[in-house]
Parts: C-alpha cells; structure tokens; sequence
C-alpha cells in the first residue's frame, strides 16, 4: 500500500514507524531517514495502520476449460493443427529452403497456402486495417496489442528491391518501413494508456550497414559501454565508412528521429526495440540508448530487449540501468528467452568462434529469470520498467510471485508481461482475466514479407516442444471435454420422452 504512494522503495520500508498527532494524513518515517528528513508527508486516508498484504493467490494455468473458454473449437482445431505441423523438425528445419524454392515456381500459390495456415495462426492481418478483428478479440479478453510489423531482413536475403535497385530506391523501402511504424504509434494512441509498438532496426537500416557498424563497435568501441552511444556514435562511425554508407548512416539516425519526435509528440505509446542477430546487436543497441536518451527522461518510452539465452545478457542489462542512472533516464527492457539460435550457433561453428548461446535449456532459463528478477527490483524503486516476454509457465508464475513480494500491483506497476500471437494462449488469458497487464505481440504485413518471421516461429516451436507441447495436451484435452459435452446433449435430446412437447389430448 504504501508503495503506491510513489514515497519509499522496498529497501527503505525495513523499520517504519507512526508519527502520532499528525492527522488527518499519514506521517511516517523511516529508521535511516529520520535524521535526515524526520517528517515525510505521505497522503493515504487510512493512517493508523498499516493493511497487512492479503496472501498470493496462485493463478491456475493449467486449467483448459478456463484458459481456452474465449477460443472457439475452430481456433482451437487450428492452433492444434499448427502447433503438431510445428513438431516435424525435417520439415521446420528446411523450412526456409523449401519455402524459397516454392516461391520461385509458384509463389501466388505458395503465399495462399501459407496465408492459410501459418499466417493466420502467428499473424493477425497483413495491414492494420486488417487486423481490427484480432485486437477487438483481445480486448474483449483484457489482452492489449503490440502492434508488430513483420518484415525482416538478414545480410543473406536482402529484399529483392533492396539488391536489385540503386541506393535512392534502397532508401526509399526503408522511409516506406519507418511510415509504417508512424502509423504505428498514431494507432496505437487509441488504445489507451501504456500503448505498445514493436519495431525492428533492420527494417529502418541496411543490414550491412548494421553489421559493418557492429564489427566497428566491437573493435573500436568499449563495449562495457555498448558503443559510442548518442553524439559520439556519429564521430565513432563515420571515419570508417565511404560515402554512400554515409549516407545510409545518415538515414538511419534520421529515421529514428523522427520516431523520437512523434513518441514525445504523443505521450502516450512506448516502443519495443526488437533484438536481433549478434552480428546487428551492438550496432542495435547504440542506436536504442541514443534514443532511450532522448525519450526516456521522464519515463520508460523506449525499451531495448535482452535475449537470455545469450551468456552477456545480464551483464548487459547490469550495465545499461548503470548507464540510465548516471546519465539521468529511465530503464526499460523487455526480457526474452531468444529466436535465433539456430543461425547463432551455425554462424559461431562457421566462423569458429564459442557460441553465444548457453549450452543447455535450462541455464537459459535459470538467466532468464535472474535478468527479470533484477529488473522487477529496478521497477520496485521506481527507476525502471519491464517487459516479462515468454511463454515459459514457470518463469510467468515466478514472476507474479515476485511482483507480490515487492507490493507492485498486478494493473498499475510498470510490469507487462508479452506473449506472441497464436502462443502461449493458456497463460495470456488466464493473466487477463486476473487483471494483470498482458499484451499479445500482433504482427501484420504482407505475407511474402512475413515468411522469414514465420519461419522463426516455426523453428521456435520446434525448439521448445515441452511448452508447446503442454498447450498441445490442454488444447486437446478441452476438444475432447467439447466433444463429450456435446454427445451428452444430444444423447439427452435423443433419449425417449426428453423435451417432448405434450400432446393436443393431453393438453386438453
């Protein structure tokens, strides 16, 4: 209770006592403070006591019926259908191989049958007009929308427009991306309070631009530091490249500026800055706390995400809330577990270096939930926010614990807990309807540019069949509880005499 009253962060209410004859608000004080400052004023109506915290009530996931009660059997027929495609891992592995093939004998084809299924599983539209029946659904089910557009780009398939064309139409299809995340966050302003947009570097600048500039930072640059960030990052950079990445450069700071100009402009929407490739994230994360800088003095606007299956993960957030209070801005993270380690550990074998990522599941679980718990105690004092971004029941219901123990408020602390479209729904609903701050990511863009962001979805899934294979058993454990609920009513429609309506002589 007192936490919300914006005065004492957990490490300071360890002796707090009550200044008598100070009606009709509250007067405390703390043990430490009270030299110092021997009368903080803190307004509450209720002042001669402090309410005792009411015990935690587990949230009950594993319930099928409640947990699925919003989807229909078709939808839930669908996701089944999806998340079994999902466990052939010959299939999902040469997923991006077959795919390409395909398209270049049949690619209307190819992005129908796609459309049909995978897309519309993981997607919710291909433009934002598209998507309105997605996000009324959430919302009717307490779950809001971070609107997510899709398109992906790797130094190894660059968009055909990209290579083929000359630089100008090259930027032009960047200017495009950067309109599509403006209209973004105007949209986003109608959602209320705390509105999410997610939004991806590779889609504001040139993958090899990106790269370049990462082999640049880990060279030249302190990485304790990430990078040469806000004014420096121009200076650090330039020296380095010719003039038409230059120019690139140039465009890339420009985007994000204009980004930064309508965040502040609205008020309202917060960004997720996505995570990508180890050979893009330095240069990712540059640019993220050069606009986490600019945005985030008041409060967390802008915030950069840490994939925790990578081993410099909680070194990196340590250091970034380092920075934020020394430069006199607000952290935000969001925390994920990661979605590329296929490439990362083929690119490490490659290129003969140790793979970033943690050997095991478990050690990435393990760091998953020490880089949150870190961050939950930041948002405890007020100097931080979180996005807690799995699927992983587990790490949920710690979380939740967590946030109990620290008195932050499951509808008005600044933590959000993050699930994907078409995953994990068995935990997004069940938050909703206990009032806790849920968004589901809502991707949305054209279909042959969503397929790279599919195909991760794919490999993900595959990857970490024991949760999805636990939403499998409850999603068919509900059709089987749908399927016998209906025999019995029509077992009791057909029985002998069962709702006859009487008789013209027995009426009378």
């Amino acid at each position: 209770m007192l936490r919300s009253c914006g005065v004492f962060s957990g490490k300071w209410i360890s002796s707090l006592k009550i200044i008598p004859n100070h009606a009709p608000c509250a007067v405390f004080q703390t043990a430490a403070a009270h030299k110092e400052d021997p009368c903080l004023e803190v307004h509450y109506p209720e002042a001669h006591e402090q309410a005792p915290r009411l015990p935690f009530q587990e949230l009950q996931f594993n319930d099928a019926q409640q947990a699925f009660q919003a989807k229909s059997t078709g939808k839930l027929i669908q996701s089944l259908a999806v998340f079994r495609a999902c466990s052939l891992k010959p299939l999902v592995e040469n997923a991006d191989t077959i795919i390409r093939a395909s398209r270049r004998v049949a690619a209307p084809l190819v992005d129908s049958i796609v459309k049909a299924t995978m897309f519309r599983h993981f997607c919710g539209g291909e433009c934002v007009e598209s998507i309105q029946p997605t996000l009324k659904y959430l919302e009717e089910n307490g779950i809001r929308p971070i609107l997510n557009y899709a398109a992906e780009d790797d130094v190894s398939a660059e968009p055909e427009e990209a290579t083929s064309c000359p630089h100008a139409a090259a930027e032009r299809c960047l200017d495009r991306n950067t309109a599509i995340f403006m209209r973004s966050i105007r949209d986003s302003d109608n959602f209320g309070n705390r509105a999410f947009v997610a939004i991806k570097v590779t889609a504001l600048a040139p993958p090899k631009l990106l790269e370049k500039m990462s082999e640049l930072l880990t060279q030249h640059g302190d990485l304790s530091d990430r990078g040469f960030c806000s004014a420096r990052l121009a200076e650090a950079m330039l020296p380095h490249l010719d003039e038409q990445e230059q120019a690139s450069f140039h465009g890339v700071l420009r985007r994000l500026d204009t980004l930064a100009d309508a965040l502040i402009a609205k008020g309202n929407s917060r960004v997720l800055v996505d995570a990508e490739h180890t050979y893009f994230q330095p240069a990712i994360d540059a640019l993220t706390i050069r606009l986490q800088q600019r945005c985030n003095r008041q409060e967390p606007v802008v915030l950069n995400t840490y994939q925790c299956y990578l081993k410099d993960a909680a070194a990196r957030i340590e250091t970034d809330m380092q920075r934020a209070a020394a430069e006199g801005w607000k952290f935000g993270a969001k925390t994920v577990r990661g979605a590329y380690m296929v490439v990362e550990r083929a690119r490490a074998a490659e290129k003969g270096y140790e793979s970033p990522i943690w050997d095991s599941l478990q050690e990435t679980h393990d760091n998953y939930n020490r880089c949150a718990a870190r961050v939950l105690e930041a948002v405890a004092e007020g100097s931080a926010e979180l996005m807690v971004a799995s699927h992983n029941q587990e790490t949920v219901a710690l979380a939740t614990r967590r946030m109990h123990e620290l008195g932050l408020q499951p509808s008005s602390s600044g933590v959000y807990f993050g699930q994907l479209l078409g995953m994990a729904d068995h935990l997004s609903f069940t938050l909703g309807r206990a009032g806790y701050r849920i968004h589901k990511i809502v991707p949305y863009g054209p279909v042959h540019e969503t397929l790279q962001y599919l195909i991760r979805r794919a490999q993900e899934n595959s990857s970490i069949m024991s949760a999805t294979g636990k939403e499998r058993e409850m999603i068919q454990a509900e059709l089987i509880r749908r399927l016998r609920e209906s025999l019995s009513l029509n077992r009791l429609f057909k029985a002998p005499g069962a709702m006859q309506q009487p008789s013209a002589s027995a009426a009378a």
